[in-house]
């Protein structure tokens, strides 16, 4: 196999005819394959690509590297920037297994504006166990490579990590808990991706899952989101969706709706006011008296003005419904006021009956009967 490609006929044979093993060197990942054993694993893969073994590199180059890549001088906080070449151990953020010395054991970078990718080389730092990054604007995709460390805890939360959670990172024990909880805990939710990070369409307020402490107690789970950013990268710590009675319904939407609604909202709110000052002319007209002369009224019977320029004041319902009873009871009085000075009455009086006017009586004429007379 491969023996169109390989000058060594006897290669083309052997398993480096088709792939260099790990820990090794060659310049098109097969035949011949020069042995690294002394690299600190920097070729752990198979058929990788190198001209020739070397030591790798040490914790202050993938230090510079990762400095490099996030766009280091751009750092919200000038006193974090690391001077190139300059002691790992020594750095702000990074802290080591011995003070000042040693090797690096936890990188703490929260909220400082970091953005580009994870470098891969970060695999190498081989004590690392704590990689705390959160609220940043990482970008591009987890690194497989951290699998080979012992960690213990990896925050990205709030950045702009996309793909999904490697495999073999999922089924790492003790990060983040991953494995670890009481008893009871189903085995899917013991060793899982969403204890690494919440993944793409989902969120929760620590942007993962964590294993409940104590047997019978809830953990944090990673809740549906169907909001622009959750749908797009992994890790969200918290969601624009609405939910109501269990409906999600996304602030985008929401908003879109709004904005095609304002013409109608405007158009009904124009209409609300026409109606309310016509209702309140109404009423205005209502206060006043019919014989009042201010009112001029046209050939259809309608009120046109009033000329008086006092202000009608506020409108109340006291005004409306007192104010013409009033004058009905008022001019009732005094109509049966004349009616008992002028016309006589027939009927009795009576405390349960209102009094009533009789008839004036009538003297008929008298009329010739045409009866037949049969006496």
């Amino acid at each position: 196999m491969n023996s169109v490609f390989l000058d060594d006929i006897r290669a083309s044979r052997g398993c480096d005819g088709i792939c260099c093993p790990a820990n090794s060197a060659s310049r098109e990942g097969v035949a011949p394959c020069t042995p690294c054993p002394n690299d600190g694993g920097f070729h752990r893969y198979m058929g990788q690509h190198a001209t020739e073994c070397y030591g790798g590199m040490n914790e202050e180059e993938i230090l510079d590297l990762f400095f490099e890549q996030t766009h280091g001088d751009e750092w919200l906080d000038s006193s974090y920037l690391w001077e190139k070449g300059s002691p790992a151990c020594q750095r702000k953020g990074v802290e080591c297994h011995v003070a000042g010395e040693g090797q690096v054991t936890k990188i703490t970078l929260p909220s400082l504006g970091l953005r580009g990718p994870l470098v891969t080389e970060l695999g190498f730092l081989s004590k690392l166990r704590v990689l705390d990054l959160p609220n940043n604007q990482l970008t591009g995709f987890l690194p497989s490579d951290l699998r080979f460390l012992p960690l213990e805890s990896i925050d990205i939360s709030g950045s702009r990590v996309q793909g999904v959670v490697p495999p073999l990172l999922c089924i790492k024990e003790g990060v983040n808990g991953n494995g670890i909880g009481p008893p009871g805990v189903a085995i899917n939710l013991l060793y899982a991706c969403e204890n690494i990070i919440c993944p793409r369409g989902t969120y929760s307020s620590i942007g993962r899952a964590s294993l409940p402490e104590n047997e019978g107690e809830d953990g944090i789970q990673c809740l549906p989101c169907y909001d622009d950013q959750a749908t797009l990268y992994m890790g969200r710590d918290d969601c624009t969706d609405i939910s109501i009675a269990g409906l999600h319904i996304r602030t985008e939407d929401v908003r879109r709706g709004m904005m095609k609604s304002i013409p109608v909202v405007l158009a009904l709110a124009f209409l609300a006011v026409l109606s309310r000052m016509k209702l309140c002319r109404r009423k205005s007209l209502a206060r006043t008296s019919p014989r009042n002369e201010n009112i001029d009224v046209d050939d259809d019977g309608h009120a046109d003005d009033v000329d008086d320029d006092e202000d009608p004041g506020p409108l109340r319902l006291s005004s409306l419904s007192l104010q013409p009873l009033t004058q009905l009871w008022t001019f009732a009085v005094k109509e049966n006021a004349q009616v008992q000075n002028d016309d006589d009455w027939t009927a009795g009086y009576s405390e349960s009956h209102s009094v009533r006017p009789g008839k004036k009586l009538v003297e008929l004429p008298e009329v010739k009967s045409q009866l037949p007379d049969v006496s």
